[in-house]
């Protein structure tokens, strides 16, 4: 996906070429231009009736304004359900990795006051974080080679482990070898990840409630269920007729356009420039719906998978530190009494005021209680165990 600053204005915008559609819409918009002042030219020397035109023919004005303003809404009504399209599938991309995180936190978090063996809780947790991230990265991998149509074939299988794992190595190899020979990946995995909690909860791993404890399964299965929201959006493009329809009325008016405009343009550059803009824009809307309407793959324009597996793998990673099962105390120079701001009169403040900035906390104390260093990877953060695809 291309990353730009969208609420500045920048002329390099506009020659960029990865990722746009300019080029294609110019393409199909200059020779109906080159045609229309061809047209013009012919016209001024031998005349419309030899043509078979009239430039004072009123009906043809009367009917070629309805074309093309019912071809305008046509395509606006298909760039927005494409927008809509982009934005819902994104939303569940996000919110699936949001509550399968959630949901892996809360699990961690509940073996805090584990009363059963701490070897048993440690192979849990990071039994639970590579799954995690297999799991995401399989569906990744499933949405972006959805539209290849190929939906059960090799190929996808094959690419599965495309995307960086947390030590794919430190699960069994049959469990790798089941992965790689069914389609339905992430129902299997996410089947695992159940029963997994379940025989974790039978060896009294977690200290909390059963009800409590189900919370993690809620999030668990509403992850899957924005998945399968996601899927929606790769699998099922817009309908057929829509598209084949749309698709025809811009061919007849990329044909047409040359004919009429340059009947009601008196000058050859003019009507170049009507007939190519005329289509320019047409073309251009359709070409963003067909960019947008599926979020998911291996385009420019599309989500990227592998910075979304990293990140996840990240935070997991994070869940699996010492330090961040350390719960957070106050310090022996904790204030406890409010006092008044001076910088800020009428305003309270309790203690020091310090600042959280964009590099973190502006003042920490000098002295240290932990001390990590992980290993660095890549942009996104540390790795465990080996790198593996």
């Amino acid at each position: 996906m291309i990353q730009y600053e969208g609420a500045k204005f920048h002329p390099r915008l506009l020659l960029q070429i990865r990722g746009s559609v300019v080029p294609f819409s110019c393409m199909v918009a200059l020779p109906g231009a080159v045609l229309a002042v061809v047209l013009k030219l012919i016209a001024e020397h031998i005349g419309w009736p030899l043509l078979g035109l009239d430039d004072k023919d009123t009906v043809a004005g009367v009917a070629w304004t309805s074309v093309i303003s019912l071809l305008g809404f046509i395509v606006v009504f298909r760039t927005s359900q494409a927008y809509s399209r982009f934005w819902e599938g994104t939303a569940s991309m996000y919110r699936m990795q949001g509550e399968l995180f959630n949901a892996t936190s809360s699990l961690v978090a509940f073996c805090k006051l584990s009363k059963a063996d701490k070897k048993d809780t440690f192979v849990f947790q990071h039994t639970l974080v590579r799954l995690i991230s297999l799991l995401n990265a399989v569906v990744l991998m499933d949405l972006s080679h959805s539209e290849s149509g190929n939906h059960g074939s090799g190929s996808t299988s094959v690419r599965a482990f495309e995307l960086e794992l947390i030590d794919a190595e430190g699960i069994d190899r049959q469990s790798l070898l089941m992965i790689n020979e069914v389609t339905e990946k992430a129902e299997l995995i996410f089947h695992w990840i159940m029963q997994l909690v379940v025989e974790s909860d039978d060896r009294k791993i977690f200290s909390v409630a059963p009800p409590i404890l189900s919370r993690a399964f809620q999030e668990l299965a509403t992850g899957m269920l924005r998945y399968h929201e996601a899927r929606k959006i790769a699998r099922v493009p817009m309908p057929f007729p829509y598209v084949q329809c749309l698709e025809l009325l811009l061919l007849f008016h990329l044909i047409t356009t040359p004919f009429l405009t340059c009947m009601w343009v008196k000058s050859a550059v003019w009507a170049a420039v009507v007939s190519f803009m005329q289509v320019f824009f047409l073309w251009s809307l359709n070409s963003i719906a067909t960019e947008l309407e599926n979020p998911f793959g291996e385009d420019v324009n599309d989500l990227p998978a592998r910075d979304l597996q990293l990140e996840m793998n990240k935070r997991l990673l994070m869940l699996l530190r010492p330090q961040t099962n350390r719960t957070a105390r106050l310090s022996s120079i904790a204030s406890f009494e409010e006092q008044e701001d001076e910088h800020r009169p009428g305003c309270m403040i309790l203690g020091k005021s310090i600042n959280l900035g964009n590099d973190g906390i502006s003042q920490v104390p000098k002295k240290k209680n932990w001390s990590c260093k992980p290993q660095e990877n890549n942009q996104f953060g540390c790795i465990l165990g080996n790198a593996f695809r």
